[in-house]
């Protein structure tokens, strides 16, 4: 081992030790020396020296070269000023040299640091400056062999390669690019996928470890394949169809006793079967939306295929992925010209019962992510981010199928609906899982299309929202007991609030009180729930007016403002930002007639932004912070000039806190708060603002 390899790796061994100032003091030498020309090459020759040096010592130079190639391999504007320099031209040539060998033959966790790095490089570089790399690829899985190790290194760096194609808008220059690429590689990839569907059979008998490094490299290539034909299939890929197609339809139909139970002792890790055939429905699900015609032939053939795989799956999460892909094929099936598919009321009856609802219903995991997680679960569940869930597909899939058979599926699910609520009436503690997914059915089954501003705007005329608003809704909203069954109270919620433009406004007046008692839920989604219903209602609007009348509002203000504030003390909402739009909303909705309240809400509001200034953590929060300040003093200020005084001297300490201690990413906050107190103010200025106006000259300067 070179002398000066030999030091860099002791350096790195030295991060990834326990001593936390051993670890500091090795972080500055690695910097300081980061700049030095050869420093990148170092770094690679440390993580091709092998197993001698320990896999934490790899791991920690790989992460180290990563992070070097996203910084200087072309440095930004504004980091080439503060001092980065662009890594030099030779020394990225001999960068690309050693990097495509160690791709194949370095561990997977340390692959995956430099596969990182190889994405970034080849997004700059290939091909124009990195013409080379394709035929070194192909050479080298030619000359693979049966060594599954090299064709797995060879994959991992073409799949680096490749993502760039996806989601990529076709023109003539990407066009002729991906034409080369494709002549290039394509037709190696497809031999080799070809050889290892040839060889399943056999090693489905032999060594385990051999046949799920196959399944690996399988799906490898099939995320290679997305990847080159997102932008559409080009002659190439359509002369190829029938064979990429049959490699499809036998990879899908793979099954095998051993690998399924290796998986199911792991239940939340995705295991490598499944993450296969989970790259295959991805790929048919492609084609049948850029390529339906070319696709048409296998669309029956898939579409069963896909059918049994959904059979198969369980409600471990490991299989999540697998799942969302499958629904998200039978989805795109349903909304295009081979709906007919699942015309007949059996086929429908079977999709409802064995695929549906079994995806709609939550599981254990869902409510520990409820109770542990709360942020996360209104991630997924009202912000949008239930993409990445097997419920949110299961009802685009319900919806797609209520498009094209309306009347059918409606009466069908409404049957599924009154049995959950009947085993939900049956035995109310047990069941609530039960009511659950028949609120959601509900949702799934009616609205047809929504706005963020509006909710539900247009909905399935076949549902009475009303009446299962009154009968199954409402008592869960009216329920005195605010802490029991959270998840239905959180499904109320979520109800009122997507179907608020069709309920009368005499009933969102009268959920106001209901709303406001569920601020006092320990439930952390509970009350943001109960929040963004209630904003959601003073911000609804219908022909350019509000819905509601600010004397509609004034009777619950106070207890509103009291529950808002009080949820603020749960130790996991001190920085709600649902809360915190709620309140932003109250003031500018009442306007001057917060003025009675206003000195007690700045003050509540200056003691919180205090707080925050010390640690910004939540932007969200903070933004909604700052903009209930700002209606604070334009509607209580502005109205009674005489408090303007009160106002500067509350949120002095605070201000003075982000202008003395520098927290940049307040100041345009503050200066927008300054502006309107000025502009507020008569001559001659107070203290106070003459000394933002000097703290404020002073950052300035």
């Amino acid at each position: 081992m070179d002398e000066g390899v030999r030091q860099l790796a002791e350096v790195f061994s030295r991060t990834v030790q326990p001593d936390r100032e051993l670890i500091k003091a090795a972080e500055e030498h690695l910097k300081s020396i980061s700049q030095q020309p050869g420093y990148g090459i170092a770094v690679l020759e440390v993580i091709a020296v092998g197993d001698a040096l320990g896999s934490d010592v790899r791991l920690a130079a790989a992460v180290n070269f990563k992070n070097l190639v996203k910084y200087r391999w072309v440095p930004t504007e504004i980091a080439q000023e503060s001092g980065t320099q662009p890594i030099p031209d030779d020394e990225k040539a001999r960068i690309k040299q050693l990097l495509t060998g160690l791709m194949l033959s370095t561990p997977s966790l340390i692959r995956a640091q430099l596969s990182e790095a190889l994405t970034i490089i080849s997004n700059h570089d290939f091909p124009q400056a990195w013409p080379q790399l394709l035929p070194e690829l192909v050479e080298r899985l030619n000359a693979a062999g049966d060594d599954l190790n090299v064709i797995t290194g060879v994959c991992h760096t073409a799949n680096s390669i490749f993502k760039r194609y996806r989601d990529q808008w076709r023109n003539d220059a990407m066009v002729a690019e991906l034409a080369q690429v494709q002549e290039t590689f394509v037709p190696n990839a497809l031999k080799t996928t070809k050889a290892l569907v040839a060889m399943l059979p056999a090693a489905a008998t032999g060594d385990q470890e051999r046949l799920k490094q196959l399944l690996g490299i399988a799906r490898l290539l099939c995320r290679i394949y997305f990847s080159l034909a997102s932008p559409g299939l080009t002659p190439l890929l359509a002369d190829q169809l029938d064979d990429w197609m049959d490699a499809f339809h036998t990879l899908l139909s793979f099954n095998h006793a051993g690998i399924a139970a290796i998986d199911a002792a792991e239940p939340d890790r995705e295991g490598v079967l499944d993450a296969l055939k989970t790259a295959v429905c991805a790929n048919i699900n492609l084609l049948l939306e850029v390529e339906d015609e070319d696709f048409e032939k296998y669309v029956q053939t898939f579409t069963q295929d896909v059918w049994h795989t959904l059979m198969q799956v369980t409600s471990r999460q490991g299989q999540d992925h697998l799942a969302m892909a499958a629904m998200r094929f039978l989805t795109t099936v349903a909304r295009s010209v081979y709906h007919k598919l699942f015309a007949d009321p059996a086929v429908l009856k079977q999709i409802c019962e064995g695929i549906i609802l079994p995806n709609l219903r939550v599981r254990d995991e869902d409510e520990e992510v409820f109770e542990m997680n709360p942020i996360e679960y209104i991630r997924r569940d009202i912000e949008g981010g239930d993409s990445d869930t097997r419920r949110r597909s299961a009802a685009d899939l319900v919806k797609a199928l209520t498009e094209v058979y309306e009347a059918q599926v409606t009466a069908m699910f409404t049957g599924y609906v009154a049995a959950l609520l009947a085993e939900h009436a049956a035995d109310p503690v047990k069941g609530w899982r039960a009511k659950d997914c028949a609120v959601y059915l509900v949702m799934a089954v009616t609205v047809k299309g929504k706005t963020g501003e509006k909710g539900a705007t247009t909905t399935n005329r076949l549902v009475n929202i009303n009446d299962f608003f009154t009968q199954q809704v409402l008592p869960e909203l009216q329920d005195p007991n605010v802490n029991e069954r959270p998840i239905l109270k959180a499904d109320a919620l979520k109800f009122v609030t997507t179907f608020r433009s069709q309920l009368p406004t005499a009933t969102l007046v009268a959920l106001l009180p209901p709303c406001i008692a569920l601020l006092g839920s320990e439930h952390v989604v509970v009350h943001s729930y109960a929040a963004t219903a209630i904003e959601r209602f003073l911000a609804l609007r219908e022909g350019g007016k509000f819905r509601l009348a600010k004397s509609d509002v004034l009777p619950v203000a106070q207890p509103l403002l009291n529950g808002l504030f009080s949820a603020f003390k749960h130790p996991d909402s001190a920085e709600n930002e649902y809360l915190m739009r709620a309140v932003m909303r109250l003031i500018s909705f009442l306007g001057s007639e917060m003025l009675p309240v206003a000195p007690l809400c700045l003050q509540a509001l200056a003691d919180m932004l205090l707080e925050v200034c010390k640690n910004p953590k939540s932007p969200g929060f903070n933004h909604y912070l700052f903009e209930s300040v700002a209606a604070l003093i334009k509607h209580g200020a502005a109205t009674d000039p005489g408090q303007l005084a009160t106002y500067e001297a509350t949120l002095f300490p605070a201000f003075d806190f982000v202008l003395s201690n520098d927290v940049q990413e307040f100041h345009p906050y503050v200066f927008q708060i300054f502006a309107q107190l000025i502009e507020l103010s008569t001559p001659p200025l107070k203290a106070v603002s003459c000394w933002f106006i000097l703290a404020a000259c002073a950052i300035v300067s």
